[in-house]
């Protein structure tokens, strides 16, 4: 009697139950796992490569205080000087700058390896995308679809992969310690959730629908489509494996041959110390460091001028660059004033304050357009809405209130930066040798101490625009996550990655084309002034013409790297546009 009964409840409850409610996922903690381990995959790849690649940079710095460095000298009020190199005979700064990049560096074909294996990589999520794509077509008369997790995982790894071959392709050393570790991470990801699609694509399950992950057709067993995606999965884990597996080997022969070549030069090395071998002039060669048929110095070439300008934008990390940057903190930072230490926290408060307007006024226009509409209730004008969107749009903006407010407390803390830095600049020249005196060109002198604006600009620009900018992006994501939908965030993320690769690899591309507009630029303010400071050697040497044609040389040239500068930062705005 209990077995009648409890059989016809069970049969009760099967009847009574619907279809899409059903338990048509025999293994739910496998589809558990693949739906989290899809959502968080790209975004934990980021993270971890950003970590690495960051305290890789910071470990891997040069450091400045080595003694090729020169002795520090200090500006006004005890503040340090910029520190310059000794003369050690190296013609290239960027010889010793980038010695160390080539000595953790791989060789090219191994470097090409590494690309083409990353390539792969990208050709297999690349082959994922497309079967969703085409699968959705086929079946769109059952509205299939692959759901949220699926797309935020194949999108947003597409997006991580492409970032891993660009720094494989651009940057210097490549690949690093940085990249073993989001692939082996990665490798391991990918393995688990191989496993979870098996656990849930070979046992009875429903395939997906729009708005209904388990609304679609009952499958018993793996489809085409599900073993086509698998064996792209297990391809991408086995390219995966490779990548790591040949950095390690590689790796570990670049240690081998470093302790086979430390070993030979161990043997070859002379019994007595720094290779002096004749101390004294005897057979083995001179003293003093002499030697060739003509009684030449056989040492280390000239180096050029401390003051020569550079040509080429120095190879530096962004880590060195931060830190070469410190030497300007005491010129920039009021340390004894306290009212414009009050005005730099005031600045930055309404930095804070006006990311949040950001937020606050396209929010108001919705609240706005959702009262006209009628979409909450009857319609109705609303007054208050529109009273809060105008004070928004009031506080909103460089040129609103709070950034002219902003702009005005900033002024004094950048007229002392500008006092500071122009009058260091100017003892420093000062403090130069006779020979830089002897040997200068007056006019570009002048040029060059004029420019103690130029690093306030930077500044203001960094401080008020670009962190700005940055935070309202990552700010963006964040609030269409939350308020509407995860494809939205996932729209914006994408956009947002690839304005910020454009723009960094544009600016990069600039910073020689400046460089040498700069150039031209003091060039012709030294051909200008010193000309006219020398007006009687001009006349008594009738050489009117010659300093014409030199000045008007000095123009076109500025003219032309000028083009250069203002072509590339319309083509710079114009794919940022796009």
């Amino acid at each position: 009697m209990t077995t009648t009964t409890t059989t016809t409840t069970a049969s009760t409850t099967s009847t009574n139950m619907s279809p899409g409610s059903l338990p048509w996922v025999s293994n739910p903690t496998a589809l558990l796992i693949l739906t989290y381990l899809q959502v968080i995959s790209p975004i934990l790849l980021l993270a971890l490569y950003v970590i690495t690649f960051t305290v890789r940079s910071v470990l891997m710095a040069r450091n400045d205080d080595d003694p090729t460095t020169a002795p520090e000298q200090l500006g006004p009020g005890g503040k340090p000087l910029p520190k310059g190199k000794k003369k050690n005979g190296n013609h290239n700064d960027n010889t010793g700058e980038s010695s160390l990049a080539s000595a953790y560096d791989f060789s090219k074909p191994r470097k090409l390896l590494f690309e083409w294996v990353s390539v792969g990589v990208l050709a297999t999520l690349a082959g994922n995308i497309t079967v969703v794509i085409v699968h959705a077509l086929v079946e769109r008369g059952e509205r299939w679809w692959c759901g949220q997790a699926p797309t935020i995982y194949l999108v947003g790894s597409f997006m991580v992969y492409a970032l891993f071959l660009v720094t494989l392709i651009d940057s210097k050393p490549s690949p690093t310690f940085a990249h073993l570790v989001t692939w082996a991470v990665a490798l391991v990801m990918e393995i688990i959730m191989l496993g979870a699609s098996f656990g849930v694509y070979t046992q009875d399950h429903r395939e997906p629908k729009v708005d209904d992950p388990n609304g679609g057709e009952l499958q018993r067993d793996m489809t085409e489509w599900e073993i086509t995606e698998v064996t792209l999965d297990l391809v991408r884990i086995i390219l995966l494996l490779a990548l790591v597996s040949f950095y390690t080997l590689f790796v570990f022969l670049q240690g081998y041959k470093k302790q086979a070549q430390a070993g030979s030069a161990e043997e070859q090395t002379t019994l007595l110390a720094n290779g002096h071998g004749a101390e004294n002039g005897t057979a083995s060669g001179p003293a003093s460091g002499y030697g060739g048929t003509n009684g030449k110095p056989r040492g280390p070439h000239e180096a050029p001028a401390g003051w020569e300008k550079p040509k080429e934008n120095p190879t530096r990390s962004w880590w060195e660059y931060i830190r070469a940057y410190g030497i300007f903190v005491p010129y920039i930072w009021p340390s004894k004033d306290r009212w414009l230490q009050i005005n730099f926290v005031l600045c930055i408060l309404i930095v804070l304050v006006q990311r949040g307007v950001q937020v606050l006024v396209p929010y108001q226009s919705g609240v706005i357009t959702n009262a006209l509409a009628g979409d909450q209730g009857p319609v109705y004008m609303p007054w208050g809405a529109i009273s809060l969107y105008i004070l928004y749009r009031i506080f909103q903006g460089g040129n609103g209130l709070l950034g002219a407010a902003r702009q005005v407390l900033w002024i004094p803390i950048e007229q002392y930066s500008y006092r500071e830095l122009s009058v260091a600049a100017f003892e420093h020249v000062h403090m130069l040798s006779l020979e830089f005196h002897l040997g200068k060109k007056t006019g570009e002198v002048l040029s060059a101490l004029g420019k103690g604006s130029s690093l306030n600009t930077f500044l203001e620009s960094i401080t008020f625009n670009v962190l700005p900018m940055l935070v309202d992006l990552g700010v963006a994501i964040v609030y269409f996550l939350v308020k509407f939908d995860a494809y939205y965030a996932l729209v914006i993320g994408v956009v947002t990655f690839w304005y910020i690769y454009i723009t960094i690899r544009m600016a990069s591309w600039r910073a020689d084309i400046r460089r040498q507009a700069t150039n031209a630029s003091r060039e012709e303010d030294a051909v200008k002034n010193d000309s006219m400071m020398s007006y009687e050697t001009v006349k008594y040497f009738n050489a009117e013409a010659y300093e014409f044609n030199r000045y008007r040389d000095a123009v076109k040239k500025y003219q032309v790297a000028e083009y250069g500068v203002t072509f590339s930062l319309a083509l710079m705005n114009t794919i940022q546009n796009l």
